[in-house]
Order: C-alpha cells, then sequence, then structure tokens
C-alpha cells in the first residue's frame, strides 16, 4: 500500500475542490437563505461544520451561543471575511446564551473588547449584565469560560479553550507563546491588511496565572477554607514517586537492612551545572 502514490493521480481533484470552496459552491443559483429561506443567503462560516448560505439575521440567531466564529460575506465577486461584531452580534454576559439583559453594561462606546481564542484574536461587541444581583465583571467572565487581563475595567480575555492548548502545545511541541500568539494573529488576518489589536503581553500574563492556577487546582489547594492563600512553600512540588520516602514507598525495617542492600534505600541526588568541571571518581 502506497498512499502517496495512490494519491498522486486526483492531486488535480483535490485542487478543484479547494478552488471549489471559494465560491458559492452549490449554492450558485439558489441566492435564498438557508434557514428562513425568504433573505438573501451572503454569509457563510469558516468555523462550523458545512458551507450553507445563511442571511445576516439567521447567521447572528445561530452564532448567539458560539459568538467567536470567523464569518464570509459573498459581495458579488468573491467571498470576503467580516464579522459577527459587524452583522450586530452582541455576547451578553450573566444571562444565558440569547437572553437579553435589561440593563446591559457596554464595555465602551466603541463595543472594543478583545477575546482571543484557539482559531484566532476577535473584536466583539460585549455586554456585561446590570442587573441587581449581577456578579462583578471578572466573574462575569470567569462564569462564561473567558479569562480577564485585568482586574479593573477588563477590556481584553482569553478563552479557556486557548489558554489550555497553548499550555499542552508547549510542553508537547515546545512552541513559545511568541510564536503561538503571532500564529493567531495570522489567522486572524494573514494579509496584514486588518491587523487585530497586539495583546501579546496580556496574553503572556493570562498564561502565567492560568498555569499558577492548574498548579494550584491540581494539587488541592481549591479546597482549602482558608483559600489558596494558605498554601505553604513546597506544598504543591510534586515528590518523586521512585525516590525512597518512609512512610511511603520504603519497608518497616528499611533501616535495619544488611549493609549489601543499604543502596536500595539511598538517595541520589546529583547537581550537573558547570559543565567545565570534570567529574571524579
Amino acid at each position: 500500500d502506497r498512499p502517496l502514490l495512490m494519491w498522486i493521480p486526483q492531486c488535480s481533484a483535490f485542487l478543484d475542490e479547494f478552488i471549489r470552496h471559494e465560491g458559492r459552491g452549490d449554492y450558485i443559483q439558489d441566492l435564498n437563505c438557508n434557514h428562513c429561506n425568504e433573505a438573501q443567503g451572503l454569509y457563510r462560516c469558516e468555523d462550523c461544520f458545512g458551507r450553507e448560505l445563511y442571511c445576516r439575521d439567521c447567521t447572528v440567531q445561530r452564532h448567539a451561543s458560539i459568538p467567536f466564529h470567523f464569518i464570509e460575506q459573498w459581495n458579488d465577486l468573491f467571498f470576503e471575511r467580516t464579522s459577527l461584531k459587524s452583522l450586530g452580534l452582541h455576547v451578553q454576559l450573566g444571562h444565558p446564551a440569547g437572553q437579553h439583559c435589561v440593563r446591559p453594561k457596554s464595555v465602551s462606546a466603541e463595543d472594543d473588547f478583545v477575546i482571543i481564542a484557539s482559531n484566532g484574536i476577535h473584536q466583539v461587541a460585549l455586554d456585561f449584565c446590570g442587573c441587581e444581583t449581577a456578579q462583578s465583571h471578572v466573574k462575569q467572565l470567569l462564569r462564561t469560560q473567558l479569562f480577564p487581563a485585568t482586574l479593573r475595567d477588563p477590556r481584553t480575555a482569553a478563552t479557556f479553550g486557548v489558554l489550555e492548548q497553548f499550555h499542552l502545545l508547549s510542553f508537547e511541541s515546545k512552541a513559545s507563546a511568541y510564536e503561538f500568539y503571532h500564529a493567531l494573529k495570522c489567522s486572524s488576518d494573514n494579509a496584514g491588511l486588518s491587523e487585530p489589536k497586539d495583546r501579546y503581553e496580556a496574553f503572556m500574563r493570562m498564561v502565567h496565572e492560568w498555569r499558577h492556577l492548574k498548579m494550584l487546582k491540581r494539587s488541592g489547594r481549591g479546597h482549602d477554607p482558608l483559600g489558596a492563600e494558605n498554601t505553604r512553600p513546597g506544598e504543591c512540588a510534586v515528590m518523586c514517586p521512585a525516590c525512597p520516602q518512609p512512610g511511603m514507598n520504603l519497608p518497616q525495617e528499611w533501616e535495619t537492612v544488611p549493609a549489601m542492600q543499604s543502596w536500595l534505600y539511598t538517595v541520589f541526588l546529583a547537581i550537573d551545572a558547570n559543565f567545565r568541571l570534570k567529574r571524579k571518581n
């Protein structure tokens, strides 16, 4: 079985399908919205499954619970990228997706809230809940799995998903935060025509805080009645399972074993930082 040799004759067919996605595809003649079948279908989502075309209102309605997707708009010649914000989508915090708050609080007059997601960097129109029982802005963001970049008047946040994604990639692929962030930046605008606002420093700060929180969570510090502030030095360190630990992985009479077997219960520590120093026997 030689998969590449079998694929070469089909290369042109694959390329044709690539080019087909640049146009309207199955919807060359069908100009109506695929959902309401009334308004003109001019919009499609780059991230949703399927390539159906929808009208403006149906596109916004379908993305009420998935607001961090990129949208393409047909301009009679080709598809050009637009945003859910420009189509009128508002992200309402403090209420279930699709519900409106009677006292919404916008971030600013320009609605310039920046969200760093796993598929790119988005500018969204975000409203905080202003009801009497509303939580703080930071808690409203955290309860929708958005990590705020600052505690006071946050205007930038990262999704839990993108922070977890980088957390894994930094260990497995050794990708730096700079490379990862700029890959997201290119996913948002690879031509440099409308680059998103630079949030690299904010992203680094959120990554540091995310890693610290993961360490506290895995160490069980979230269940301390006195809070994470009661964590003592070294309490989050992971003990080596192979090193001998009295009371954990050593027999009860390990101190009285013959000298010929004492090496089994000896801790070996090595510090090697001076690479010019020659080891001695």
